[in-house]
Formats: C-alpha cells, sequence, structure tokens
C-alpha cells in the first residue's frame, strides 16, 4: 500500500500568459526546472502564498522533500483560504510519510480532515500512517526482546569499564601520594642540612668573632713600661725637692722674695721710683716712708 497524492496539484492561475510557464514546465515533467520558475515568482509576489504552494509540489517531485516540506509548512501558516490550508495540510504529510516520520505524518493529516472530514483520500492516508507507526513501535519491542543478552553484556561491559576507570584511579592515587610523601621527605632533609649548615656556620662566625676579640684586647693592652718609668723619675725628683736648703739658698731665696715684692709695689706705684731717683741724686739713704 502507498499513500495517495490526489492533492499533489498545482494552483494555477488565470492570468498567466506566456509561453512557457512553470505549470507547463511541471507537467512536462521538469520538475527543477518548475521549481526555479516558482521559487523566482514567489519571491517577486511573496504575498501570494499559490507560487509558494507550486514551489513544494515541484520540490516533492524533484525529491527535495526538506525544501517541500518547508514550502508547505509555510503556507499552512500564510493561508486562511480553506482549500489551500487543506492540500498544503495533505501534502505536508504525504512528505513526512516518505520520509518515515509516521507520527508527524498523521498530525498533519488530522489537520487536513478536521477542514475536510468527509476526504477519503486523507482519511486512507491516515490509517497508514498509524499503522506504520505501530508496526515500527513493535518492532523496536521485538528488536529489544530477542536481544536481552546483547543488553546484559554491554551492562556487564560498563560495570567492567567502571572497575577498571576505579582500579585506574585507585593505581594513579597511590603514585600520587607515594610521590607527596617522596617530596615531603626530601623538603624535610633539606630543612634539617639547612638547619646543621646554619648551626656550624653560627660557630664558626663565634669562634672567628672570639678571635678577633682577644686580637683586639692584645693591641689596645697598654705599655705600662713608660708609665712606670715616668712615675720613677717623679718620684726621684721629688727626693730632690725635699733636700735641706743651705744657708746661702736661703739668703738668695730671701733676697729674691724681696726684690719680687719691690718689684711688684714699683709697679703699684709709680711715685714710689720718683722718690728714690730723688734720694739717689742728694745721697740720703731712703727712711723707708713716704710721707
Amino acid at each position: 500500500m502507498s499513500i495517495i497524492l490526489s492533492s499533489l496539484m498545482l494552483l494555477c492561475a488565470n492570468n498567466i500568459h506566456a509561453e512557457t510557464t512553470g505549470e507547463d514546465l511541471y507537467i512536462r515533467g521538469s520538475y527543477l526546472d518548475a521549481e526555479s520558475y516558482f521559487r523566482e515568482m514567489d519571491m517577486n509576489n511573496p504575498k501570494e502564498v499559490r507560487w509558494r504552494y507550486n514551489r513544494g509540489c515541484a520540490a516533492f517531485k524533484s525529491d527535495q522533500l526538506d525544501a517541500s516540506l518547508s514550502m508547505f509548512n509555510s503556507v499552512t501558516k500564510r493561508t486562511d483560504d480553506p482549500e489551500i490550508l487543506f492540500r498544503a495540510s495533505y501534502n505536508a504529510g504525504n512528505v513526512l510519510y516518505k520520509q518515515g516520520k509516521f507520527d508527524k505524518a498523521a498530525q498533519f493529516y488530522i489537520q487536513a480532515l478536521k477542514i475536510k472530514p468527509e476526504d477519503e483520500d486523507a482519511r486512507y492516508n491516515l490509517s497508514l500512517a498509524l499503522a506504520k507507526e505501530k508496526a515500527a513501535d513493535q518492532q523496536q519491542q521485538n528488536k529489544q526482546c530477542n536481544n536481552p543478552k546483547q543488553g546484559d553484556e554491554n551492562q556487564q561491559g560498563d560495570e567492567n569499564q567502571q572497575s577498571q576507570d576505579k582500579q585506574q584511579n585507585s593505581d594513579s592515587q597511590k603514585q600520587q601520594d607515594q610521590k607527596d610523601k617522596q617530596t615531603k621527605k626530601q623538603d624535610s632533609q633539606k630543612k634539617s642540612d639547612e638547619k646543621k649548615d646554619g648551626k656550624k656556620q653560627e660557630s664558626e662566625d663565634k669562634n672567628q668573632s672570639q678571635q678577633k676579640a682577644k686580637k683586639n684586647d692584645e693591641n689596645e693592652k697598654p705599655d705600662m713600661s713608660k708609665e712606670l718609668k715616668s712615675a720613677q723619675a717623679m718620684s726621684d725628683q721629688k727626693k730632690g725637692n725635699d733636700k735641706e736648703p743651705t744657708d746661702e739658698e736661703k739668703v738668695i731665696k730671701m733676697e729674691k722674695m724681696k726684690a719680687e715684692a719691690l718689684l711688684d709695689n714699683i709697679q703699684e706705684d709709680q711715685s714710689i721710683m720718683i722718690r728714690m731717683m730723688q734720694s739717689d741724686k742728694k745721697g740720703e739713704a731712703p727712711s723707708g716712708k713716704y710721707w
């Protein structure tokens, strides 16, 4: 059984007077040329849905099923004419039936029957689409029932794969843990070595500092020999000064003291000097009084 394509007919225009029209090309079987002609007319007259409908018919005949379905579906949304709407819905169902999309084809046949419930062709095509849809569902169920082991094998394969992935992840985690442990141990050893080197360097610096301080103390230790010698000389000089003076030294010291006292008095009073000079001229001895 096959679908009935009785509604796959062109919408002709009576006012077209051309030597070769799209309808002529379609009737002669030049469907590609006819589709090209209708496409040009559709683009030049976008408000006239009949050109788009005719494009769908020509595309269906030239096995351009996707383009044909697009044209018929567009017409159903753009027209209010019941006849054009019925034909576009009916033919959209035919395209989907030919593509093996029986459930969607049935929906368009039902849409066409809402417009013309009495149309036997639409009813017949709907019964075919529903039967095909049911047969396809039954075939799918039988396929699943006849191959249960395949499903079990697939499930078992998935479980095995999951187990392998899990084991692989576990091994990878162990390797990573071991690597982290090794790295941590190396860091700990490095820190320990650095600490030992630091203590050793600190001890060496301390020894060097002590040696340097000892050397500085030795360099800065005073030479006591000169001070002892100087102190001895002062002691000897003091002993010499403490020696008892002679009578002659006492007289000289007294005369020196008198002379210094006289000189001080003279400096204080210049008149004394004048009197002394006058007294020397008269030959008189000074009395020691100046009044």
